[in-house]
């Protein structure tokens, strides 16, 4: 039989061995122990379309910027966005701009005294972006519900939303939801360049309340933040290429 020292040795071997394989096998997703720095981008009122195009152009730089950026905006008028999967809804006959978003997502009315919308941009690599899209728009939403001062859980119904759909009356697996009624919803887009996550809220909130949610939640150590130069001049030929024309809105390209 082999000494005792020799077999404890072998199984101290196995058990190193094991766990290195269940770490490769199931690499940790987790969201800061501590605080993390954040960028926060106040906006005032802008056209539907160039708000759209200020999301692209914060995700194609958000290597650059190398840490999250929290976007909280406002809408000149009352326009509509809606999902990037869906038709034009050609039937809604609105006089304000009807703009499809670079994510999916539903039918979204948009107004001062209608909705408070944001924007969430982290680079790649961050843990929002390596996070499975359900688990991130979860993390998202806890620190929107607690901005909204909820303690309720997040929905949990998982329905796939088919054709065309008001976003604020079809909740899904993940959005803030309050006696039955939808509060919070949002979409994502995933790439190299990180992930955009573009959120609203059906009801005005001051943008002290948003940010306080993610500092509790996501414990988000805020900074202001400006457009530069670049992020300014590709967002405008976003609007003027892209957000801005018919061929994105009604997809006739």
């Amino acid at each position: 039989m082999a000494p005792l020292r020799f077999q404890l040795t072998m199984k101290i071997h196995a058990v190193q061995m094991l766990t290195t394989r269940l770490q490769v096998k199931h690499p940790p997703r987790i969201l800061p122990a501590m605080f993390e720095n954040w960028d926060l981008l106040l906006m005032p009122r802008h056209a539907a379309a160039f708000n759209m195009a200020v999301d692209e152009a914060l995700l194609r730089t958000a290597a650059s910027r190398a840490r999250p950026l929290l976007r909280i905006y406002a809408w000149e008028g009352q326009p509509v966005t809606f999902g990037y999967f869906q038709k034009f809804p050609a039937d809604l006959n609105l006089t304000g701009p009807i703009i499809r978003r670079p994510t999916g997502g539903g039918i979204v009315y948009h107004g001062d005294d209608i909705d408070t919308t944001y924007t969430v941009v982290v680079p790649p690599g961050h843990a929002l972006h390596t996070m499975k899209t359900g688990e991130a728009y979860c993390a998202l939403h806890k620190a929107v519900a607690a901005a909204l001062a909820l303690s309720v859980p997040l929905y949990a119904v998982a329905a796939a939303q088919k054709g065309q759909y008001q976003c604020f009356q079809n909740p899904v697996a993940g959005d803030v939801v309050d006696n039955g009624q939808k509060l919070a919803g949002g979409a994502q887009r995933r790439g190299k360049s990180g992930m955009l996550h573009q959120g609203s809220i059906a009801k005005t909130i001051r943008a002290e309340q948003l940010t306080q949610g993610f500092r509790q939640v996501l414990l988000a150590n805020f900074a202001p933040y400006q457009l530069t130069a670049e992020e300014t001049s590709l967002a405008a030929q976003l609007t003027t290429e892209k957000y801005a024309t018919e061929a994105w809105n009604k997809k006739l390209a």
